[in-house]
């Protein structure tokens, strides 16, 4: 839980946040594919924020809504939602992937456990919460020390761009890092994709430049078993390349800021990213890796039930299957 009641604390309105009237007097505020309702109290408390402001500034023009500390806590609801963005103090780092998840995501565990289960990729839009995504983001589109990585002549072919540890997103990164580590993360990836997700976990920070591609893979070996991508691109134009493919279905996921993917890792589960072209503007940037089997085998057996490639709900061609489109919530 979020606690913001530092009267010096200072918050301004999400840079992503859009408004739209609604129905009976009501304002629905958009924050990429989540609208809110908000009667006209929070739609003025919104409205104090469209600069930067502290507590007590905005308090001073809010009088009649309460005490100082109703409006700390209503503000820490609207941080929690993404709607408001703190720029004092910030919000506390979650300490497991079940703090920084959207809670809409965890209430359809079930559904996402089935459709990785049955050998799918699950593609989740707005899936962290929005303060969390909008601090990782900032520091790795800040990031200036990438490195490229490449392999030719070889299989699979690919070339990206890594981000150094000694960059000053460095921090950033290593708390991702004990963010998906946490025992608690571990026993979440676990229970959503039925597969032994103790050993140790692979992360670290992508940027795909013109050039940059990866050749259709699968990622199967060094006891990987679970697989994440989570795309921090804002803006991102789809002719500009760079999309997630994901070969069993022939299904594009164009890289969109705070959606992740997640997928079992078989050898079965081939995917690839699509060149970037030489006229794109913006930054592909991601927080990609995997989690492993604790005993470390080199080839980590297959849930129970697992689809093979072109055959079953996975198969080549199928549409991507809408699990809640109001969330952007998918199964490739």
């Amino acid at each position: 839980m979020v606690v913001l009641t530092m009267p010096e604390s200072s918050y301004v309105l999400a840079p992503a946040c859009v408004f739209r009237p609604g129905p009976d007097a009501t304002v629905v505020a958009l924050v990429g594919r989540r609208a809110f309702s908000l009667e006209p109290r929070a739609f003025q408390t919104l409205a104090a924020f469209a600069a930067p402001r502290t507590l007590a500034a905005a308090h001073a023009t809010l009088r009649d809504m309460g005490s100082l500390d109703a409006l700390a806590a209503t503000v820490a609801g609207l941080v929690a939602e993404g709607l408001l963005v703190g720029e004092g103090e910030p919000a506390a780092w979650p300490t497991s992937l079940a703090d920084a998840l959207d809670p809409a995501v965890l209430a359809r565990q079930g559904d996402i456990a089935a459709q990785l289960a049955a050998g799918r990729a699950v593609v989740v839009r707005d899936a962290m919460r929005r303060d969390l995504a909008e601090r990782v983001g900032a520091a790795l589109d800040a990031a200036a020390r990438w490195r490229a990585v490449e392999a030719f002549g070889r299989s699979p072919h690919y070339r990206h761009h890594v981000l150094d540890e000694d960059d000053a997103a460095g921090p950033a990164v290593a708390a991702c890092r004990a963010l998906f580590s946490a025992a608690a993360s571990r026993d979440l990836a676990a229970a959503l994709s039925g597969r032994d997700c103790g050993g140790p976990l692979e992360l670290g920070a992508t940027r795909y430049v013109p050039g940059d591609f990866a050749a259709p893979h699968a990622d199967h070996k060094l006891a990987r078993t679970v697989a994440f991508v989570w795309h921090l691109a804002r803006d991102w134009d789809a002719s500009w390349g760079g999309q997630f493919v994901w070969c069993p279905s022939g299904a594009q996921v164009v890289p969109s800021f705070n959606t992740l993917i997640v997928f079992n890792v078989a050898a079965e589960t081939v995917h690839a990213v699509t060149p970037v072209s030489p006229y794109a503007r913006g930054k592909r940037l991601s927080v990609t890796g995997w989690w492993s089997h604790a005993a470390g085998l080199a080839d980590p057996p297959e849930p129970a039930g697992f689809a093979r490639w072109g055959v079953g709900a996975a198969s080549y061609g199928a549409q991507p299957l809408a699990l809640d489109e109001t969330r952007g919530l998918l199964a490739l």
